[in-house]
C-alpha cells in the first residue's frame, strides 16, 4: 500500500486519506501546466485507488442535499435565515446564546478575509497584466 497522509484542511480525524504519490502526481501537473481541471484530478485519484463505500457517498450526498436546502431559507431581502455552526443549523432570528452567534460570525468574517484576501492576490495580478499589455502596444494595437 502506498503511504497516505491527510487530506490538507481535512478537518478532523477520520476524514479520508490522500496517497502521497497522487498528491505529487497532482501538484507535479499544477506546477508544470499552471492548471488542472476536476476532471483530471479525479481521474489521478482514481488511478491511485482513492475511492469511498457506497454508503459515505450516500450520507455525503444526503448531506449536501440538506446543506442546500439549509442554504435556500431566505428572508425577504434575500438573506439566508439558517446557518450553519458545525454540523448544526441554526435559525439565526431564533439563537439566545451569544457564543453560538459569536461562532458564526467568527467563521464568516474568516471566510470574508480569505476571500478578499483572494480577490486581493487577483486584482494585483490584472493590474500587472494590464501594465505589460500597455507597455507592449504595437500602432495602437494591443499584442498580449
Amino acid at each position: 500500500m502506498s503511504k497516505q497522509r491527510p487530506i490538507h484542511g481535512a478537518g478532523p480525524p477520520g476524514k479520508p486519506l490522500l496517497p502521497l504519490a497522487a498528491e505529487m502526481e497532482i501538484l507535479e501537473k499544477l506546477g508544470t501546466e499552471l492548471r488542472i481541471g476536476a476532471d483530471e484530478i479525479a481521474a489521478i485519484l482514481k488511478k491511485h485507488g482513492v475511492e469511498a463505500d457506497a454508503e459515505r457517498l450516500q450520507d455525503s450526498y444526503r448531506k449536501r442535499l440538506g446543506q442546500r436546502l439549509m442554504a435556500s431559507i431566505r428572508d425577504e431581502e434575500g438573506r439566508r435565515e439558517v446557518l450553519a455552526r458545525g454540523s448544526e443549523y441554526i435559525v439565526v432570528e431564533c439563537c439566545s446564546d451569544q457564543q453560538i452567534l459569536k461562532a458564526i460570525r467568527h467563521r464568516i468574517q474568516s471566510q470574508m478575509n480569505g476571500l478578499d484576501d483572494s480577490a486581493g492576490k487577483v486584482r494585483r495580478r490584472v493590474r500587472v497584466l494590464d501594465r505589460l499589455a500597455g507597455n507592449f502596444k504595437l500602432g495602437g494595437r494591443k499584442i498580449l
